[in-house]
């Protein structure tokens, strides 16, 4: 167990640092097989994705991941166009044939921008012959790219049976788990169990056991804690054999963010990423972490690195579009939405993040498109979907839909803050606020640790104008981080919790409180980059914090400029506390 702890983060928990150089970049493309044996096929994959991982032991390497070089299989594009979507330089490909027990590996290692090939190798080999063969071909890249470089770390390369069928067992089951299905989960499960049955020390399969298990709790197909038990002893077992193994702690990370043990988390995938800075899966699923405790711009360095590692990956084409949306970066969200919507036109999360981004800027025409490019991709009992069209039910004035919408999320155990702001002004628009406000006291009480519901419980006082219950509930949410649910999309709703705050504290005279939330909240509102848009909820925050400030006349002149934008939630304006009471 000494080695687990050699490196366990230090008490401050530092970050692993974001910064990983970037060149020369390669990616590695599925090889060819000609032959028409299915254990050729996965013995072909595995090679290229051995030779990925060994590549990805070199810092100075940066090595495209195994997903997207894949993604391009059969797609009949040039390599300059592959290496142009990967934004890789380099490009490595190859074919493999049997004839008896030999195998003969043809590869060409090509620069990219000319299309050149810069050699071309073939190796002979028998099946028993593998392990050294992928060292051999990655020397001979290593050599070529990085000529100073000696050689691969030892302790960086991962251990595969050397005999028997488990090797083979496990590239089945990594064949079938890359389709991220419920069945093809199941049987991936099965290959990596039968590669144990063999290989009892094999410690790359224990976890691909864990995260495939984890897969099917994430779809409710196996119950909680029998999902938790089953990843749990196959991640104990993988580190037993082999405690530097970044994948595994990383399994272990996100067994504890699925039961929202938050700061073991945060502690595995740090020891993941001090064993291997460059794991795109600890990155993303890190940056996810952080993105869950409402850290959002160091969640974005994480899931940006992942992205340089793994271009072709969704939910990180994502990741990355809606993190810069939440931090303000509004022209950069809005080009890395269009890109992922471009490249994975078939994704639905990209459009609805991309309708969400003109909802809020205020242009209606284009945001239905995405709707409904999006609405082909998912069930209507989809919760994403649900919430997407409660949301748009709303700004389109259908608040019966919306609400209709809203309380299916709550059948599906939804509940999280936009659900609850969402029902927030759902009951606002109906005129149902206090029945609405009795529900979330109730719901307070049984989970009066979620920030969620107590920030909404206070902007709910707030709104019924009520400084002296609302205030004690912000202050035990806010008062030590105030960044807290800082978020652009929220002040775009027309809502801000800190000048929320700061209108209490002013109203208490309480002036070192006033000053400190003033001072909070322009930093804040100096961070979002809206110069080339007109965002009608912005406006309205503006508005409060000219009447803050004691500016009347130009929170009077935003209110007319807000007046005429034709806003279909305009109506937030008649349900702020401080508009009213400033008449």
């Amino acid at each position: 167990m000494m080695a687990y702890w050699v490196n366990k983060p230090s008490e401050e928990k530092s970050t692993p640092s974001a910064e990983i150089v970037m060149q020369p970049s390669i990616a590695v493309l599925p090889f060819d097989v000609y032959d028409s044996e299915p254990n050729l096929s996965y013995f072909a994959d595995g090679l290229s994705e051995e030779i990925i991982h060994q590549l990805t032991a070199i810092p100075e390497l940066a090595v495209v991941s195994r997903t997207s070089s894949f993604a391009f299989r059969d797609k009949g594009l040039d390599v300059k166009t592959i290496a142009n979507k990967l934004n890789s330089q380099f490009v490595l490909e190859g074919s493999i044939r049997k004839s008896g027990d030999q195998l003969r590996v043809t590869i060409q290692l090509i620069k990219a921008t000319t299309g050149t090939h810069l050699w071309s190798k073939v190796f002979d080999f028998t099946e028993n012959e593998v392990f050294k063969l992928q060292q051999d071909i990655s020397l001979s890249i290593v050599d070529s790219l990085l000529p100073d470089y000696a050689q691969i770390p030892a302790g960086k390369l991962r251990i595969h049976p050397q005999h028997g069928d488990a090797y083979m067992h496990y590239l089945r089951g990594n064949a079938m788990a890359a389709k991220a299905t419920v069945e093809y989960s199941k049987k991936a499960i099965q290959e990596f169990e039968t590669a144990v049955e063999l290989q009892p020390d094999y410690a790359l399969a224990h976890v691909s056991i864990a995260l495939n298990t984890m897969v099917l709790f994430q779809y409710r197909v196996i119950p909680s804690a029998q999902a938790r038990d089953i990843a749990q002893a196959a991640i104990d077992r993988a580190l037993e054999v082999d405690p530097f193994l970044a994948l595994a702690h990383t399994a272990q990370g996100l067994l504890h963010l699925n039961y929202r043990a938050f700061p073991e988390a945060e502690e595995a995938f740090i020891t993941a990423l001090n064993l291997d800075p460059a794991l795109h899966l600890a990155h993303h699923n890190y940056g996810y972490l952080l993105w869950l405790q409402d850290k959002h711009e160091q969640a974005l360095d994480h899931f940006q690195i992942a992205l340089a590692r793994n271009p072709m990956s969704a939910i990180t084409n994502f990741a990355v579009a809606d993190s810069l949306f939440i931090t303000g970066q509004l022209n950069d969200a809005l080009k890395q939405f269009e890109h992922c919507v471009a490249l994975l036109p078939d994704y639905p999360a990209c459009h609805l993040g991309i309708a969400n981004f003109y909802r809020f800027i205020n242009q209606p025409q284009k945001v239905q498109k995405h709707m409904l490019a999006a609405k082909k991709q998912l069930a209507d009992n989809n919760i994403y979907w649900i919430t997407a069209e409660s949301t748009d039910a709303l700004w389109q004035g259908n608040v019966e839909k919306a609400d209709s919408l809203q309380n299916q999320i709550a059948t599906y155990g939804g509940g999280g803050y936009l659900e609850l702001q969402l029902k927030t002004l759902i009951n606002m628009q109906k005129e149902t606020h206090e029945e609405w406000l009795l529900e979330l006291e109730s719901t307070a009480k049984k989970w009066p640790k979620n920030k969620s519901v107590i920030l909404v419980l206070a902007l709910n006082y707030y709104f019924a104008g009520d400084c002296s219950a609302s205030m004690p509930l912000y202050e035990s949410v806010l008062l030590d981080d105030f960044e807290l649910h800082g978020k652009f999309n929220v002040a775009a709703w027309g809502i801000s919790h800190l000048a929320n705050m700061a209108d209490c504290y002013q109203q208490a005279n309480n002036q070192l409180g006033y000053q400190k939330m003033m001072q909070s909240l322009t930093l804040q509102m100096e961070k979002f980059q809206t110069v080339n848009y007109v965002i009608p909820g912005l406006i309205l925050v503006e508005a409060k914090i000219d009447i803050l400030t004691g500016k009347s006349a130009q929170s009077r002149s935003k209110l007319e400029h807000f007046a005429t934008l034709e806003w279909p939630l305009e109506w937030i304006k008649n349900v702020e506390p401080i508009f009213s009471s400033s008449k």
